[in-house]
């Protein structure tokens, strides 16, 4: 027994310290009575006094494990935030993980061991949410709580959470095997998982790096639901989240369940698996795609140098354009023109939550070209990497065991102990390249690479690589990306650039007819989804089927009309993600300005920010000009008596909706002064 005073460890039926002298107690943990040492029951409450009793961490102690995984983007928002009291509202997904059966893994395991295991849990589980770009929020006894789109915006929130959810379940399970394999009994570690997205307020508190961004709000509420309906090593989503992430992922609908504190019964899904959908768009296809639009001339750009390509001067084509103008749709009509043609199309998607993952689109566009499945075993990969080497001529020990090794298959042949990383990396380069070579001579080849703006930095130096190889082969090579990203192969006397512009007003009124199925549109609804959407395909989408799905509009026999009440109209969220996932990037001094501008109104003058702001005339202008470089806002004049302009009505709206509603109430009587 040890002794409170010295912390000297007596044998069991002593009563007083054999290294102090001190009287020894039984200090009950659930009333905090102190017993006599022969006491085996409290005498207070009856807690049984020799059941292992598990070190609980403290709040500073909870805090300061989760700073410890805090990544580096995250800890410099944090600091740039310091002193700072305010808050934001944000749609946001919210996870809770909670470890089943955790009493009976305690009583089973000891306290040492538990507390060891659970030690393990914690990083397992901060780590799986960081990996997919959430937050830990805060440890709530046996498991956490997550923010995935909070502080930081993200596009794909939603989608996030669950794939860092499927993670979690799949890293435990190693765990418990791995803690199992010394002999020892094998803990069940299985957490239940419930997710839900909605609005939140989320509050900065506090004046260093400590500091807890805390979701308030019914959504927190209904995620903690979710959880404590969900089986133990299951994932329970709402609604809400479903239908945010449908066709990403395969659910089992549960019905309608009661919760604790909501008058109507909740949806409830089981999340199964992550169907082979990866990205927005491959969603809108399986749903069926509208005709396009205003992309004729584009078309016909990336026909002309297939053409070139086919006859031995390889091609490169950067198709650059903003979230939304419809990149990946340009790509995917320009396939469909390949059907019946001689020619392989490979494609490599960058993803956004895999930007920590070398090599991530070339492994991608190789496992589509050795056919490779999820799930197969290092021996089936292995056969089938073989076998496609062998028709290309490049089964050989310089391509064979770094192809292999790149698609992680066990004992590739690669002698890790003898080359160093680098010499890995230009062998599995070469490599890569000669597969594209020796590919082409067999069959033309159009290599596609989507979103390089999320490429991790070892892809987009094989990118250079690749580009070097293609002048003389039968090979051409398309990328996307958005305006933010710089290649290094722009200047290549080969390399062309194909930037797509919004759909002009005729355009999006074409897109809107066939969206609606009749060329019957009111005019007021008419102008409002070109105020709106200001030609961005994405917008005019997501805009009209939300003012659908809301009973907005109407139809009267062959017309759309306003059915009223559009004034009330919220962003659709996966509108706004997109468009606060920008604003992030922004240095907090940047993003103030910004905030203060969407107050005023979607144009405003320069003089009047000044004031609002505060800022002296060359601190403004240096935030003006980063703005203007993110193409969030345009300016309109010179001087003191220019204007500046949000480039899109959606940027203001979403900025100025993410404000509380007394930093409104603050802002507009600076601005009415």
């Amino acid at each position: 027994m040890k002794c409170d005073q010295c912390q000297f460890d007596n044998p069991d039926n002593m009563s007083f310290c054999g290294q102090c002298g001190a009287r020894l107690e039984r200090v009950c943990p659930g009333c905090g009575l102190a017993n006599p040492p022969e006491f085996k029951f409290c005498g207070g409450c009856g807690h049984d006094l020799t059941a292992p009793v598990v070190k609980e961490l403290s709040p500073d102690e909870k805090l300061a494990r989760i700073q410890r995984y805090l990544p580096q983007n995250l800890t410099e928002k944090i600091l740039a935030q310091r002193g700072r009291i305010e808050g934001e509202k944000r749609e946001v997904t919210v996870m809770f993980c909670d470890m089943a059966g955790y009493t009976t893994l305690a009583e089973s395991l000891g306290p040492e061991r538990t507390f060891q295991v659970m030690d393990r849990v914690y990083e397992t589980l901060i780590h799986q949410v960081h990996d997919f770009g959430g937050t830990v929020n805060e440890l709530t006894g046996d498991g956490i709580m997550a923010l995935f789109g909070a502080p930081i915006a993200l596009e794909d929130a939603p989608q996030r959470a669950l794939r860092a959810a499927l993670a979690v379940h799949r890293a435990l399970d190693a765990l418990g095997l791995e803690d199992g394999a010394d002999g020892q009994e094998r803990p069940d570690l299985r957490m239940r998982i419930g997710v839900h997205s909605g609005p939140v307020v989320v509050g900065t508190l506090g004046n260093d790096l400590r500091v807890e961004f805390k979701a308030v709000g019914d959504t927190v509420n209904l995620a903690s639901r979710m959880e404590g309906l969900a089986e133990p090593g299951t994932t329970y989503v709402t609604g809400a989240t479903f239908k945010l992430t449908e066709g990403f992922f395969e659910f089992e609908p549960l019905g309608h369940r009661p919760v604790k504190g909501r008058v109507e019964p909740v949806s409830v899904f089981r999340l199964i698996g992550p169907t082979a959908t990866r990205t927005r768009f491959d969603v809108s296809a399986e749903r069926g795609l509208t005709a396009l639009v205003g992309r004729e001339r584009e078309i016909e750009l990336l026909r002309d140098g297939l053409d070139r390509a086919l006859s031995g001067r390889g091609q490169a084509f950067s198709i650059v354009a903003e979230a939304g103008l419809g990149k990946s749709r340009l790509l995917h009509e320009f396939r469909q023109t390949l059907a019946g043609q001689d020619v392989t199309f490979l494609e490599g998607k960058c993803l956004s939550y895999s930007r920590g993952v070398a090599f991530h689109p070339h492994v991608d566009l190789l496992r589509s070209n050795f056919r490779l499945r999820d799930g197969e075993t290092d021996a089936q990969v292995r056969d089938k990497v073989q076998k496609g080497l062998a028709v290309l001529g490049a089964d050989d020990e310089a391509t064979r065991p770094y192809i292999l090794e790149l698609m992680s298959a066990r004992d590739s042949g690669v002698d890790q102990s003898r080359l160093s990383p680098e010499a890995i990396k230009d062998r599995m380069i070469e490599a890569m390249k000669r597969i594209v070579l020796t590919g082409s001579e067999l069959r033309p080849l159009v290599l596609a690479y989507e979103d390089l703006h999320w490429a991790d930095k070892t892809s987009a130096e094989v990118f250079g690589h690749l580009i070097e190889t293609i002048p003389g082969a039968r090979v051409m090579v398309i990328f996307t990306y958005r305006p933010e990203f710089t290649p290094a192969w722009g200047v290549k006397s080969y390399h062309h650039q194909i930037t797509l512009n919004r759909l002009t007003r005729r355009e999006t009124l074409t897109m809107v007819s066939r969206l609606l199925g009749t060329d019957g549109v009111a005019p007021d609804l008419e102008d409002l989804i070109l105020d709106k959407s200001e030609g961005i395909p994405f917008f005019i989408e997501e805009y009209l089927r939300s003012l659908r799905e809301l009973n907005i509009i109407a139809r009267d026999d062959d017309q759309y009309r306003l059915a009223g009440g559009h004034g009330a109209v919220t962003i659709p969220s996966t509108i706004q993600d997109v468009i606060l996932a920008r604003v992030d990037t922004l240095d907090e001094g940047t993003k103030e300005v910004l905030q203060n501008a969407s107050a005023i109104e979607r144009e405003f003058g320069y003089e009047l920010l000044r004031r609002v702001t505060g800022l002296a005339e060359r601190e403004l202008r240096s935030r003006l000009a980063v703005l203007k470089d993110a193409e969030l806002v345009y300016e309109r004049g010179l001087g003191a008596e220019a204007s500046f302009l949000f480039k899109h009505a959606l940027t203001q709206e979403a900025v100025y909706g993410s404000l509380l509603t007394a930093k409104r109430k603050e802002l507009h009587q600076r601005i009415g002064l």
